[in-house]
């Protein structure tokens, strides 16, 4: 029970730690990719029909360039090529080890894909591709990025979309079953925690979610809260889950 205001902090992480697991975001995730490879995230074979349903003023049938930011292994690009083949897929992440497998996956599929290792939470002048794209994912995404540079990343994101181009997001929401889990040593300020393997997430209210991105040059066409239950057969659990999802268009 918090008896005093410095009781929270007291229960936060302490600076040294977090500059460290700051300093190694992106070796944790390649340590996460090798350990893990392809097997950990299943495909999100969910991702046509949705986004169908934020975005109905798109023609999916046309060839139109489409980036999976933070794209990890593929997990939406591969499903949303088998449905939309006439697509431009680029996709890009962080880890090269996270790159390599989608490289690998790709090939083995005579897929071409064009990728390549951005940090999004570094300001970048240029975008990564000569190519403007049409339609761009950030699917739990933001939530990796330390909150004092999620700001960073979406101002990347408004160089690499083209005007009248959409983001789509989903992303972790406040007071998510995962959120609520993390013990008291894990926290590294409000509603943002490291994992044991020190990949770290965010809990999103979608107000803030929805000024991030109108800071940086967007405006919100949707928003809300996903409420979904996660189901454990093996061990015969009902988990309820909450998440962010919302559609941005970039402004002139």
């Amino acid at each position: 029970m918090i008896t005093d205001s410095n009781d929270w902090d007291k229960g936060l992480v302490g600076d040294f730690k977090q500059k460290k697991l700051e300093q190694e975001a992106q070796r944790n995730w390649d340590k996460f990719y090798n350990r893990n490879g392809n097997n950990f995230f299943k495909d999100r074979n969910w991702s046509g029909k949705d986004l169908k349903d934020l975005c109905p003023d798109i023609d999916f049938n046309n060839a139109i360039n489409y980036i999976e930011a933070g794209c990890g292994v593929g997990n939406m690009l591969f499903p949303l090529q088998r449905e939309f083949p006439n697509w431009n897929m680029f996709a890009f992440d962080f880890s090269e080890k996270a790159l390599t497998l989608l490289k690998k996956r790709a090939s083995e599929l005579g897929i071409n894909v064009t990728c390549t290792m951005v940090d999004l939470s570094v300001l970048r002048e240029q975008p990564p591709f000569e190519e403007e794209c049409d339609l761009a994912s950030l699917i739990f995404v933001l939530s990796a990025i330390h909150p004092e540079k999620q700001l960073i990343a979406v101002e990347n994101m408004r160089k690499i979309v083209k005007v009248g181009g959409s983001v789509v997001v989903r992303d972790y929401g406040a007071n998510d079953h995962a959120m609520i889990r993390f013990g008291r040593g894990a926290r590294l300020g409000d509603r943002f925690y490291a994992r044991q393997d020190g990949t770290r997430a965010y809990y999103f209210y979608l107000e803030e979610l929805v000024e991030t991105f109108e800071k940086a040059g967007f405006r919100c066409i949707s928003s809300e809260y996903l409420h979904k239950t996660t189901i454990n057969h093996k061990k015969e659990l009902q988990v309820p889950r909450i998440f962010v999802q919302a559609r941005f268009i970039r402004n002139n």
